[in-house]
């Protein structure tokens, strides 16, 4: 009997029905790997403040309008099912809502969307007062995006809306 000494190498050579069954094995893990879902991160809409109006106040409540801008950032369509936010203007709360209807994004989509909300008049003073200093009030969005599928995806933006004054004579101008 011949004992390998410590220089030889032993090779061994594997037969065909091994290599086979290795082929085989690797050909299957391609396969089931292949036919498993790709989950997709979905990137939520980017929204954006364009404008914050007063439409009325009675009762000790403004009611405000909101309009939002939406952009789709993904390469398919959202299906959005609602849309809950909370708005800060300089700081203070001034509307919380949630939309009713809301069209669905296409990929790269954009939409403009209107949306009211309420807030004490107190609120609606101060807000004012800052407003009578002509500068860019700042604001903060914050909520939710939930998908017709039950997805639900954060949000939150900050950003500067521009003041409009108001000259009885002359009408709006910024």
């Amino acid at each position: 009997m011949v004992r390998p000494t410590p220089d030889t190498v032993t090779v061994i050579d594997p037969s065909f029905a091994t290599r086979r069954i290795v082929l085989a094995a690797c050909a299957a893990l391609l396969l089931a790997s292949a036919c498993t879902t790709m989950r997709w991160k979905i990137e939520p809409p980017q929204i954006t403040l364009e404008s914050v109006r007063i439409v009325r106040i009675a009762e000790g409540k403004a009611d405000l309008s909101a309009s939002l801008r939406l952009a789709n950032r993904n390469d398919f369509e959202l299906v959005i099912d609602a849309i809950e936010f909370d708005l800060l203007l300089d700081g203070r709360p001034a509307a919380t809502s949630r939309t009713v209807h809301v069209d669905a994004l296409p990929p790269g989509g954009e939409a403009k969307l209107d949306l009211g909300g309420r807030i004490d008049v107190a609120a609606v003073a101060t807000a004012l007062m800052t407003l009578g200093s002509q500068l860019p009030v700042p604001y903060a969005l914050t909520g939710t995006v939930t998908l017709k599928n039950g997805t639900a995806l954060a949000f939150s933006r900050k950003g500067e809306i521009p003041v409009v004054r108001f000259d009885r004579a002359l009408g709006a101008r910024p």
